[in-house]
């Protein structure tokens, strides 16, 4: 299944070349559009290895900043297993339940049956973000983990720190404060790709620059895009937030 997928996906990828006038070129940018809706968390968990996959694998390294602790790194993968395996394994039988119907796109002639590639797409995303997520349970029960906190990882994170203390005025008396607020950015979106704090003692987002740049660090070509991704969603998510 796993090179069923990767064959479907250098095939997509070789439709990014259509101008985007062309049947192509059009579908290519939806199919994408779509691709970035899928939830960061879902990308992650596929990312993860099923336990046949990653069977010779006796401990992981949990690389972070060290603007984060131990223990809420822990905590906070803990809670999106807890979430993310039961969702996963529903919407596996949702999709599947979805073939037959979408498969009758067929009968339409010379466009292929998108609809039935795409829910044939979401089964395989499903099942292995759920596999994902049990084997990353199966590592965390038999504790053969490690967190491990990266001095260059955690300069990106310290270096927007810097810039935003030249920017924002430091606390004073209680109308130094409230003047202080009145000066401080309000929640938009140009604050937020500014990659400035959003709160007070909310730890700054990184920028797509930042994000490329720790792509080179690690040498993983894919981080880039996966984790621009998760950035630009959750920044989407905060702006809902701020706004309801």
């Amino acid at each position: 299944m796993t090179k069923w997928a990767t064959s479907a996906s250098e095939r997509w990828n070789k439709w990014s070349v259509y101008p985007s006038t062309t049947w192509r070129g059009k579908i290519y940018t939806y199919g994408e559009t779509l691709m970035d809706k899928i939830s960061f968390k879902e990308y992650f968990l596929k990312e993860i290895p099923t336990k046949s996959e990653g069977a010779l694998v006796s401990k992981v390294d949990i690389v972070v900043p060290n603007i984060l602790s131990e223990t809420e790194v822990v905590n906070d993968l803990r809670a999106l297993i807890a979430t993310q395996e039961p969702y996963h394994a529903r919407w596996i039988w949702y999709c599947c339940y979805m073939l037959p119907v979408s498969s009758l796109f067929t009968l339409v002639p010379v466009i292929p049956n998108f609809p039935f590639f795409y829910n044939l797409f979401r089964v395989y995303s499903h099942y292995k973000a759920r596999h994902g997520a049990q084997h990353l349970q199966h590592l965390f029960e038999r504790g053969a983990y490690e967190v491990i906190f990266d001095s260059e990882l955690s300069k990106f994170y310290q270096s927007t720190y810097g810039s935003i203390e030249s920017t924002v005025p430091s606390q004073g008396s209680s109308s130094d404060d409230a003047s202080n607020a009145s000066q401080r950015p309000s929640l938009d979106n140009r604050t937020l790709e500014s990659g400035l704090p959003l709160l007070e003692h909310d730890p700054p987002l990184i920028t797509d620059e930042d994000i490329a740049r720790m792509a080179l660090y690690f040498q993983v070509p894919s981080f880039e895009s996966a984790v621009r991704r998760a950035r630009h969603q959750i920044i989407a998510d905060i702006s809902k937030s701020s706004q309801s």
